[in-house]
């Protein structure tokens, strides 16, 4: 591991240890968008299914508008799996981070765009698999196999299996030559095989309590609410609905318009 990677691990740990508590068994990834929330920026889920001609589905974004009275946003794609949007999460948090802290007590040299990306993916690897915490589990389920070990660590972090063979294998708890080159969703399907699925291999299926959502509808028509702040309050509740009152927070333009303004920082 280089420097620069060593200097983001220890940005990792101490926002860790930051929000976390070693007297609780509280995993970050159950409460990271509110963590993410009380610092002044907005995540939004959107669904963004892969466009003709690319390779890949646009997993998440951060944004930052010239105008500093306008908060920050990080959307994330609510079509992937609740492990994806995690990792996703952490990941853009970095970009967030980055833009918005004074980092001078730490030696991160970020010299490319793929160098940003893989510090991205390593800061959300370090601080939703916490080495301390993760490394003692790891040592609960030594014995079994690698599989397993795999299967269960992910589900313990609500991370992709892709990310924890990647942890194990950069803090050298174990070989994982064996499942390194498989893809998430072959490792998603191996799990099926062996003990069974996760609903953390699916989208979070939101529950739309009717009632609430009514009355948010109602206070937007009497002024009392603001659209963007309905879309916040119906995010997690009903995402399409938030993602219709998000629209109309800007003015009804396409969202791709507004998100080429914000790209345009």
């Amino acid at each position: 591991m280089n420097s620069c990677m060593q200097e983001v691990e220890r940005l990792a740990d101490d926002y860790y240890k930051k929000y976390v508590s070693p007297k609780t068994s509280l995993m970050l990834a159950d409460v990271l968008d509110e963590v993410i929330a009380r610092q002044g920026i907005e995540v939004i889920y959107l669904s963004i299914p892969k466009m003709d001609g690319e390779d890949r589905i646009l997993n998440g974004m951060f944004f930052k508008h010239k105008d500093e009275t306008v908060p920050p946003k990080i959307v994330i794609n609510q079509l992937d799996t609740i492990r994806t949007q995690n990792f996703t999460l952490a990941h853009e948090w970095f970009h967030a981070i980055l833009e918005s802290e004074d980092l001078k007590q730490y030696a991160i040299q970020i010299q490319s765009n793929e160098e940003l990306e893989r510090a991205g993916d390593y800061f959300a690897a370090s601080i939703l698999m916490n080495q301390e915490v993760f490394v003692s589990y790891f040592e609960i389920i030594r014995e079994q196999s690698l599989e397993l070990q795999v299967f269960k660590l992910a589900d313990i972090f609500k991370v992709p299996y892709v990310s924890v063979v990647r942890r194990l294998n950069e803090l050298n708890l174990t070989p994982v030559s064996t499942l390194a080159s498989l893809t998430e969703r072959e490792l998603a399907e191996l799990r099926h095989e062996q003990i069974g699925e996760s609903i953390l291999d699916s989208p979070p299926k939101r529950i739309q309590f009717t009632q609430y959502q009514q009355l948010v509808k109602d206070k937007v028509v009497k002024g009392e609410l603001s659209n963007l702040d309905a879309a916040k309050k119906l995010t997690r509740l009903n995402p399409d609905l938030s993602e219709e009152y998000f629209e109309k927070s800007v003015g009804k333009r396409d969202i791709d318009q507004l998100w080429d303004e914000l790209d345009e920082v």
